[in-house]
């Protein structure tokens, strides 16, 4: 299941102490990340044989820790997670950092983000989700880390009981029967798969705060088109940012407009604006406004 998250913390005033106990720079470099190319999918068991000594100081528990190496210097990510019920009674209940290049933690995705996904068809009782992430230029990596927590190992998740839904397919009355109480434990089983779309959540703008950003904003789709006009005037730039086409080439005033309005939506703490702003700049080809927005965002 897909899910958009809407911006919870403003980059501006985040504090450290979020990502107070991540793990060290060493320990995240000498972990076993497991490689994932563009467009593949990999199946990962996860158990206790998969603790690390990070994890306690991550977690608060000792949780089994698995953790993917995903190409970034390819443009946009489209991640898709999904941990599976094994034998009907137990699952991983995963928690996820997104780091960049340099293993600075840029976004955080707690187990609530999660969406329960029932058996249907061929596929399984399974928690799921999606994350679109753009990687800022000059990445060649980005690594995605999945925990658990104390607070999750001591929870479990109802699943509708598959004789239910099969009668219910069916157009049937389902039996009265009990439903699935599914475990949370250090064991289970992930699939990851990383595919391409377009977005504008950015990963990999350094340590802001000290502790890493949290960015998140909806994906942007529409197309750039020229609609024969040299000079656009303000009133055609403000609609542009509401995904209506600009004309090409782009004059300089356009630009000005651009660096100017990611400038008031910082001034503003209004990132997703600013991060709106920036993609849209960028479909008419010009690069100032991504850089005054990593400037203005990193001198906080």
């Amino acid at each position: 299941m897909k899910f958009k998250l809407s911006l919870l913390f403003s980059a501006l005033a985040l504090s450290s102490a979020i990502f107070a106990n991540e793990p060290s720079k060493t320990e995240l470099a000498n972990f076993n990340w497991q490689a994932v190319d563009l467009s593949q999918k990999i199946t990962s068991d996860v158990n206790e044989a998969k603790i690390v000594a990070f994890a306690k100081n991550l977690t608060g528990t000792e949780s089994a820790v698995i953790g993917y190496k995903i190409p970034a210097n390819q443009g946009t990510l489209n991640i898709k997670i999904k941990s599976l019920v094994v034998d009907n009674n137990h699952i991983f209940v995963p928690n996820v950092l997104v780091l960049d290049s340099d293993y600075n933690v840029s976004l955080k995705y707690p187990a609530s983000q999660f969406k329960k996904a029932e058996e249907r068809g061929l596929e399984g009782n399974q928690l799921q989700a999606e994350l679109s992430l753009t990687p800022v230029s000059g990445q060649d990596f980005v690594y995605v880390l999945l925990y658990t927590t104390e607070q999750d190992l001591n929870g479990q998740t109802q699943f509708t009981h598959p004789a239910k839904l099969y009668e219910k397919a069916k157009g049937n009355q389902p039996p009265a029967i009990a439903d699935i109480m599914v475990k949370h434990t250090n064991s289970g089983k992930i699939e990851l798969e990383v595919d391409g779309i377009q977005s504008t959540q950015f990963v990999g703008l350094g340590n802001i705060a000290k502790g890493g950003a949290i960015f998140e904003s909806k994906a942007q789709t529409a197309p750039t088109q020229s609609v024969g006009e040299a000079k656009p005037t303000a009133s055609k730039m403000q609609k542009s940012v509401k995904n209506e086409p600009l004309a090409q080439p782009v004059e300089q005033t356009t630009e000005q407009y651009f660096n100017q309005a990611v400038k008031s939506a910082l001034k503003n703490h209004d990132i997703n604006k600013a991060m709106n702003l920036v993609n849209e700049a960028e479909k008419l080809g010009l690069t100032q406004p991504r850089k005054i927005f990593l400037q203005q965002v990193s001198s906080k």
